[in-house]
């Protein structure tokens, strides 16, 4: 070791090792010092650093300078704008409840009075028809009071809490036709109707003896019921495998399509006005009406014409209406036209009946091929042009 010490000397080496050394020692200090820095400003609460400053409130920074106005600037994403100032404003909302005729069962597309009032005409039923307003509730819709957990299907086809939806003139209204009863805290559905004297199970069967190839869900699997009431048929053809779409519009029949919903049963407010309903062509294995109160021979048979479109090809019509088996001179005339139209129309009459109550059914079939319309001697109605969108309703 002494003779390396001596010739480390001797060579004269140890300014260049001391000065590398002293800048290491320099370089060692500055990093420390650039260290301790940033993790005081981080933490210290009185300076404002480019991390805590966007979480001060405003007043404690300072005023932002005028914006510069550049005319070359391309102009703002206008949708962007919209976006975020609809985020704001639904900040901004106060979600208090609704108060006066909002809090019960309004309905903005059906209870727009400005709308309905506006209208030149209600003879198609147009005040029934959607109107939605340009603006949007501002208010929260309160629950019923007592409102209480709905009793679980398939108990709920025969039986809701009368306080989950508290309406009794509908009640009183149907009484004598078994629509619907209040009993103790419940609304009971004992199965009856205008149409189903015996009860909708033995109208279900009757339909069926009527028709047997209607093989309820086999080969009627998807069945639309127009003026449904509160939805018995539907809610019992459920037990055959079928699934039922039924609608009504929102008139003096007060709830009739809340009912349906609380029970469990798919149902939804519509009419057949001068709208199309809201379904694709070819749609329904069956169409129902029992006494659904649509005068289908209007306007030339354009109510059965929108039928026409969303019954698929070989479908079936079932009918049962006052026109069907009564012999008084109005409800001839009706059905006179009736046959007029349907023939216009290609459809063909498959079953046509009476039950032990006295009740008229007639089923109607949709032609399979266009070959029947393509042969008719007057071409009224026209065939639709290729123009027309497949799912144009839409």
């Amino acid at each position: 070791m002494g003779i390396i010490g001596e010739e480390f000397f001797k060579e004269r080496k140890y300014p260049f090792i001391l000065t590398l050394l002293g800048l290491f020692f320099f370089v060692g200090i500055l990093i420390f010092t650039n260290t301790t820095n940033t993790t005081i400003s981080t933490f210290n609460p009185f300076v404002l650093s480019s991390n805590n400053v966007q979480n001060q409130p405003p007043s404690l920074l300072n005023p932002l300078p005028a914006p510069q106005h550049d005319h070359h600037a391309p102009p703002p994403a206008i949708t962007n704008q919209s976006q975020q100032e609809q985020e704001k404003e639904a900040v901004l909302i106060d979600w208090k409840l609704c108060k006066g005729p909002l809090a019960v069962d309004y309905i903005p597309c059906l209870d727009n009075w400005e709308a309905i009032k506006a209208l030149k005409s209600r003879k198609h039923m147009e005040h029934r028809e959607r109107h939605c307003p340009q603006n949007t509730l501002k208010c929260l819709l309160p629950l019923p009071k007592g409102y209480r957990f709905p009793v679980p299907w398939p108990k709920s086809r025969d039986m809701i809490w009368y306080d989950n939806v508290p309406h009794p003139k509908l009640v009183e209204y149907k009484k004598d036709q078994h629509w619907v009863v209040k009993s103790g805290e419940y609304l009971v559905f004992p199965g009856g109707g205008t149409q189903f004297k015996d009860g909708v199970d033995h109208y279900i069967q009757f339909m069926e003896e009527t028709l047997p190839k209607i093989q309820w869900g086999k080969h009627i699997r998807v069945v639309l019921d127009v003026g449904c009431g509160v939805a018995s048929f539907g809610g019992y053809l459920l037990d055959k495998n079928v699934i039922t779409m039924s609608f009504a519009p929102k008139d003096e029949h007060e709830a009739q399509i809340q009912f349906a919903l609380e029970r469990g049963i798919p149902a939804t407010l519509s009419v057949i006005g001068t709208q199309k309903l809201t379904f694709s062509d070819n749609a329904f294995d069956m169409i129902h009406c029992a006494r659904c109160r649509v005068h289908w021979e209007a306007d030339g048979g354009k109510p059965l014409y929108e039928l026409n479109r969303i019954l698929r090809p070989g479908g079936f019509f079932a009918w049962s209406a006052t026109p069907v088996y009564r012999d008084n001179e109005k409800d001839q005339q009706i059905w006179s036209v009736m046959v007029e139209i349907t023939k216009a129309m290609c459809w063909s009459v498959v079953g046509n009946a009476r039950d032990s109550a006295g009740i008229g059914l007639v089923i109607y079939q949709k032609p399979t091929s266009s070959s029947c319309y393509e042969n008719r001697k007057e071409k009224i109605p026209p065939l639709c042009e290729n123009k027309d969108s497949k799912n144009s309703s839409w």
